[in-house]
């Protein structure tokens, strides 16, 4: 056995022949001192052995994590330099991509409730109840008028109510025709078609030659960009080449010039 389940061992055995012997002769030792005796051998080796012997208790982690961001454009744990984050999860106006705007009808209910339940539900118009007076002297002035709008006071107008008063009062509105252009070309203006046709071409031709103009004057601009650039990148690159041969040739042909070169010892 090892030292520690060695120590258990004789702790147990001894407090087992102490209990013995304390049955056998009361008298020999007293139960306080012998209780107290005892507790203190099984406190001295008994939790060095408990973390062995023992099964422990199931540990608990806790895994702190981030919120999760609400964003579309962001797979769940790639990497980001910055994130931003709304009340409401999937809006983000910088997105052109909505999948989580709810579908619905022309009358603003969502598209998952069924039409048979949609259907049955009464759309009706609400007005402030500072609109009263005026809808009532509205009516009054108005026989024709006085059941739509006590419909619409009470809160039971319906769109259909509504069509069918706009419809039942609507009347054409007061055309000026001098305002509007006439859809056809008077005497005159059949005239000056073949002017107004030159007009068209002497644009056109000056958009072209503008366009031609342009083009000549950028490509001319850009090969002479790119010639001198050639030119000085190639007498960049022969006076580094040159520098290379003249530095080769000194420290070859002219070793007594040599600056802060080690002198060699003649075994290397």
């Amino acid at each position: 056995f090892g030292s520690r389940e060695l120590c258990l061992t004789v702790t147990l055995l001894s407090s087992s022949a102490l209990c013995l012997t304390l049955h056998k002769v009361p008298s020999l030792l007293p139960a306080r001192r012998m209780a107290g005796f005892l507790s203190m051998a099984t406190r001295r080796c008994m939790p060095s052995v408990a973390r062995q012997v023992l099964p422990r208790a199931a540990a608990q982690r806790m895994i702190h994590s981030s919120a999760a961001r609400q964003h579309q454009a962001v797979n769940p744990g790639w990497p980001v330099m910055y994130s931003i984050t709304y009340d409401k999860p999937g809006w983000d106006p910088e997105m052109e991509l909505e999948y989580d705007v709810m579908p619905r009808d022309e009358f603003g209910v969502p598209a998952h409730i069924p039409p048979e339940l949609s259907t049955t539900i009464r759309h009706t118009y609400y007005v402030p109840p500072q609109y009263y007076p005026f809808l009532k002297k509205l009516g009054d002035d108005t026989p024709e008028l006085k059941p739509y709008m006590d419909k619409l006071m009470n809160g039971e107008l319906t769109f259909d109510d509504y069509e069918e008063m706009f419809y039942l009062f609507a009347k054409p509105l007061k055309i000026h025709r001098p305002r509007i252009a006439m859809p056809y070309r008077t005497a005159e203006e059949m005239k000056k078609s073949e002017e107004v046709y030159w007009e068209g071409a002497w644009l056109s031709f000056r958009q072209r030659v503008l366009g031609d103009y342009f083009s000549r004057h950028y490509l001319r601009d850009m090969v002479a960009s790119l010639a001198a650039g050639i030119y000085l990148a190639y007498i960049f690159i022969e006076g580094h080449r040159q520098y290379r041969v003249d530095m080769k040739l000194f420290y070859l042909e002219a070793p007594e010039h040599k600056i802060n070169w080690v002198v060699p010892r003649g075994d290397l």
